[in-house]
């Protein structure tokens, strides 16, 4: 083979990786007519004496979480030779609200209300209009911080080939992977009466969440999979919190 001819080839090899890429707006423009469900399991022991005081949940502000999911490209990787050619992206995608079919502060607030009434020694209502009576418990939630995200890799290998009428042909395969999503939550809890706290508080987590196809086999599945990962990991790290903040405040509580 001639060296112009391996350069030909070369650039002809450039040109085909460069187009197969994927670019972060394309991800994103995809994953954002997905819609996934958060879901709360209840599993924690049911309370089984009486309830001793009745506590009122006022409305929670802020989810504190992004409205739209997006994507950023974090790093690209290109490997062009003349018989073999090889590109990765990876893609860091962050939840967000508009991505759900329930806004966050609504699921939190169900979240609390479904288990503070089975496994505490207090009733919990929701106070969204303010009429608790004045020397009732009431309690605050602030959502300080609520970020989730994960990552995919995109790896394509290309080989072009040339048949006896020199007509291009290409050989792609294609290995995309999709990685853990990583929440990062943080709650302040305020608990008072009389307008004097009883309970002041700031819980925080950060939970890693099994993806649920770690090889995808297109970019719906791909696409889809992170969402669903990332849904999953929230709801979970929701579950951890909740169920923490309840005890507390069932050992606060019944010893009052």
């Amino acid at each position: 083979m001639t060296n112009s001819c391996k350069i030909w080839l070369l650039f002809i090899s450039f040109i085909i990786l460069l187009n197969s890429c994927t670019s972060s707006k394309a991800i994103q423009k995809d994953i954002q007519t997905l819609r996934t469900d958060l879901f709360y399991e209840l599993t924690s022991p049911e309370y089984q004496g009486e309830a001793i005081h009745d506590v009122y949940l006022n409305f929670i502000k802020y989810s504190n979480l992004n409205y739209y999911t997006t994507v950023k490209k974090k790093s690209t990787i290109f490997i062009p030779l003349i018989l073999y050619n090889f590109s990765a992206q990876t893609f860091e995608i962050t939840l967000g609200e508009a991505s759900l079919t329930q806004n966050y502060r609504e699921f939190l607030a169900e979240a609390f209300l479904a288990e503070c009434n089975r496994s505490t020694c207090f009733n919990l209502y929701n106070n969204e209009s303010g009429n608790a009576p004045d020397s009732a418990f009431i309690l605050n939630v602030a959502i300080l911080q609520n970020q989730t995200t994960t990552k995919v890799k995109l790896q394509e290998s290309a080989i072009p080939w040339f048949g006896e009428d020199m007509e291009e042909e290409l050989l792609s395969f294609t290995n995309n992977k999709t990685r853990p999503a990583i929440t990062e939550l943080k709650i302040q809890v305020q608990l008072s009466k009389n307008k004097k706290i009883l309970h002041n508080k700031i819980y925080s987590i950060k939970r890693e969440q099994a993806t649920l196809y770690r090889n995808p086999e297109d970019n719906f599945q791909m696409n889809d999979t992170s969402l669903q990962t990332m849904a999953e990991g929230l709801s979970m790290a929701t579950k951890q919190i909740v169920e923490e903040i309840s005890q507390e405040l069932h050992l606060l509580l019944s010893a009052d």
